[in-house]
């Protein structure tokens, strides 16, 4: 018979969680202010506090014996003592939340953390991008990369990030396409404000738009953009009027097949005009002349 599960006290499991926070942070060696962030915010700490601390241990340090001629060495030290204690905080919840209610489930503290599949693209935004019902869920940036987030961080964007505004994004990037490239972004800074998006969960049911706000568009124009998802297939466009057009699956697959920059798009739906633009979810559609979905072209 095998020996039973060697089991660990409670007692000594919150201290061996708080030795591994703190190893990992040692390890770890550097954090950016960005990524320190990412890690309150799961500590719910507002990020200007983690700002004023990275600025008070650095004065601190200065005004300590220890003579460190490196700037670059002392402000590495500052910032590893942060995340060491932002990481402990993390880690230590999560473990006492584990031991203390057994139908919870919590996702572990690293989760938070910048993942190695990670990559970060800088840009400026063209405009926002939004979903059919009129919501922000992403941006253009200038250089054809496609941010995307969830719709329900729609006010939270439109209010950290506007068109024109340098940004910087991490997060995961969907396959490249002749058509585009998404990103699904864990973090946006805005550049010149230092304010940052960072991906939520959802809370509360963000405001949908009602029935009558929406109405019957024609349109007869070129597309501009082709905007894709993570698979790097085309799910909606942008038109030379900045119109933004939605596709039922069976009409972007035929899409895949024909599309090109510069196509004619004729089409029919029923949409919404924002403060951002007009967008429609379209139910008929001819491109460059021929109706789709073609049964030659699925």
């Amino acid at each position: 018979m095998n020996e039973p599960q060697h089991r660990i006290s409670r007692e000594i499991a919150a201290e061996v969680f708080q030795l591994a926070a703190e190893l990992y942070a040692q390890k770890q060696q550097e954090y950016s202010l960005q990524e320190l962030i990412m890690i309150g915010e799961e500590a719910q700490i507002p990020a200007e506090f983690i700002q004023q601390a990275v600025e008070l241990i650095k004065a601190k340090q200065k005004n300590q014996e220890i003579q460190i001629n490196n700037k670059t060495n002392r402000f590495k030290l500052a910032v590893l003592g942060v995340a060491a204690t932002f990481i402990t905080l993390i880690v230590g919840g999560w473990a006492y939340k584990q031991l203390s209610a057994s139908n919870s489930s919590l996702k572990s503290a690293v989760a938070i953390l910048p993942s190695e599949n990670d990559s970060k693209v800088s840009g400026n935004v063209e405009r926002y991008l939004m979903n059919k019902e009129g919501l922000v869920d992403g941006l253009l940036l200038s250089n054809g990369k496609q941010i995307k987030v969830p719709p329900h961080m729609s006010q939270q964007v439109v209010n950290a990030i506007k068109p024109g505004d340098a940004v910087d994004v991490v997060g995961k990037l969907g396959n490249s396409s002749v058509y585009g490239q998404q990103i699904e972004a864990r973090t946006i800074m805005n550049n010149a404000t230092k304010a940052l998006v960072a991906k939520q969960p959802k809370q509360k049911k963000a405001k949908i738009p009602k029935p009558n706000d929406f109405i019957n568009f024609r349109i007869n124009e070129p597309v501009q953009h082709w905007l894709v998802n993570d698979k790097g297939e085309i799910r909606s466009a942008i038109l030379t009027s900045g119109t933004q057009v939605h596709f039922a699956k069976p009409l972007a697959k035929s899409l895949n097949k024909v599309a090109k920059t510069g196509s004619q798009i004729k089409a029919e739906g029923v949409g919404i005009k924002t403060a951002h633009g007009s967008v429609l979810e379209v139910i008929t559609l001819q491109i460059d002349g021929n109706l789709l979905p073609d049964a030659n072209s699925i």
